[in-house]
């Protein structure tokens, strides 16, 4: 009787921890920015008009371009651009400065950029690094500077989304374009298939992925700045 007992609990141990592996769980990285995610049902999802990348007003700019423009805020030394930012502990700035460096060295590892051009009065670089990458958005009056993981999307310039996926784990961040202050969380297991921009909110579709022996499912996420 004891043992059908004790074979009983471990079951219920295990069925609770695959329900919890299958959860969609939000985890704060930052609240720096005073933002706010929700869940939203497909009805909702589906009455937000989709902006699209391509309607955003991106312009390409090369790096000569760009440094020869703007030399006080561009200023190359040892292979880096060096940006005042906002110190961001939860997503690893723990320094208030940002950096694009191009290097190949034993005892640093890889680090790469490449200037793509201008959004919003903001320039954006792209960063690969040894098992990284993210954007940079370098604002044209002062230098202040955020750090994104995926590329940046806007409506209106006040503020963006980015999502981007690293081992699994979906990192989501609202951006204050003015300030660089930041609202980013985590979500385990889940990757954004779409995402639709309407003034300052955000609406995003994700899909469940690397959760083995969980069905696969879709979730809808509203993601804005609270009032």
């Amino acid at each position: 009787m004891n043992r059908k007992l004790i074979l009983i609990f471990l079951l219920t141990i295990v069925q609770i921890s695959w329900a919890q592996d299958c959860d969609f769980e939000i985890r704060n990285l930052s609240n720096i920015l005073n933002g706010k995610s929700e869940l939203i049902d497909k009805a909702e999802y589906d009455k937000a008009v989709r902006i699209s990348e391509e309607f955003i007003d991106f312009k390409p700019k090369s790096e000569i371009e760009l440094t020869k423009k703007y030399p006080e805020i561009f200023k190359l030394k040892d292979s880096c651009y060096t940006f005042l930012a906002n110190p961001n502990i939860g997503i690893g700035i723990k320094t208030p400065e940002l950096k694009a460096c191009k290097y190949l060295l034993k005892e640093k590892g890889y680090s790469n950029y490449e200037f793509k051009g201008t959004y919003c009065g903001n320039a954006l670089i792209e960063i690969t690094e040894f098992e990284g990458w993210g954007f940079l958005s370098v604002d044209l009056k002062n230098g202040l500077t955020c750090r994104t993981m995926g590329k940046p999307l806007t409506s209106n310039g006040e503020t963006a989304i980015s999502h981007s996926n690293y081992y699994g784990e979906e990192e989501i961040a609202l951006t204050d374009l003015k300030t660089k202050e930041q609202y980013v969380i985590g979500i385990e297991g889940w990757r954004t298939i779409e995402s639709k921009v309407s003034k300052n909110s955000y609406y995003l579709k994700l899909e469940s992925e690397f959760q083995t022996g969980c069905e696969k499912e879709i979730k809808y996420l509203k993601v804005e700045i609270k009032n």
